[in-house]
């Protein structure tokens, strides 16, 4: 994989340029969130592919468009409705509008309204819990995690913050052609979510996967009550991935995790098989 690291200051994620005008941004190790986002220039338009969950990787993903570009983002595009891909949407200005399914719509008012009410309920006890971290001789977490957590309650809490709900629905697969660039959205049902966004940059070799695809999965994840491996339909995944792991791309940009080639893919895909399809 040809790409490169820039000099981009974030207590929340590194930001790699993976080719002309397209950067993605991998969350820290130490940060407490694993979600890896980007947003790519096509010349007449910036777009920017999930917003994270802590306000500060939102406002760092703004700022990064504005060192380089010197201007806001033209529009963001929801990949899927998980909370910790959209938290950051109300950070954009509301110029920028938001583009994602019908369905990932209408899950988002289904679930994320409720997640966010766990956080609020919660935020008191867990505030409580990281400040006795920082004083602790060996806490649980890095100290940048819990400062980041300690933001996250703040944010959550703030009698103005809202989930901002997307402004257009796409029902059928969409290619924007910009002056520079030419990406597709490619919309995915019944893999991760019922409804999943992938940009997929053919000339470049470049697919923006969200949550299809997970940088590092092992026996770990193997199916239990916790449910990390958190796939409405396996079998369906498989034959998603098995789809993408054909085409000429050379970089896939996981939804969680660092920069992937086709032999992450396999290792999804040799995950799912091993637990979930009957041979």
């Amino acid at each position: 994989m040809n790409y490169k690291k820039l000099d981009f200051e974030s207590n929340y994620f590194d930001l790699f340029e993976i080719s002309d005008g397209i950067y993605a941004a991998i969350s820290k190790k130490d940060s407490g969130s694993s979600v890896s986002s980007g947003f790519f220039d096509l010349g007449n338009y910036i777009i920017i592919f999930d917003t994270h969950i802590y306000p500060g990787a939102a406002r760092d993903l703004i700022n990064a468009v504005k060192d380089l570009y010197g201007k806001d983002s033209s529009f963001i595009i929801n990949s899927h409705f998980h909370s910790d891909h959209l938290l950051g949407n109300c950070l954009f200005p509301e110029s920028t509008p938001i583009i994602s399914t019908p369905i990932t719509l209408n899950k988002i008012k289904e679930v994320c309204y409720d997640h966010l009410k766990h956080f609020q309920e919660t935020a008191e006890e867990e505030v409580k819990k990281r400040n006795e971290m920082l004083n602790a001789d060996n806490p649980p977490f890095s100290k940048q995690e819990i400062y980041n957590d300690l933001e996250f309650y703040k944010y959550v809490t703030d009698p103005n913050f809202k989930i901002r709900l997307p402004d257009f629905l796409i029902n059928n697969d969409l290619i924007i052609n910009g002056t520079e660039k030419t990406v597709h959205l490619i919309l995915k049902s019944s893999g991760h979510t019922d409804s999943d966004i992938i940009a997929y940059f053919p000339n470049e070799k470049i697919c923006f996967m969200g949550d299809l695809l997970f940088a590092d999965l092992d026996d770990s994840w193997a199916p239990s009550e916790t449910g990390r491996f958190n796939a409405v339909n396996p079998p369906k995944l498989y034959e998603i991935l098995e789809s993408l792991i054909k085409k000429d791309i050379e970089i896939y940009v996981p939804g969680h995790g660092d920069l992937s080639t086709k032999n992450e893919v396999q290792m999804n895909m040799d995950f799912i098989k091993k637990y979930y399809l009957k041979e």
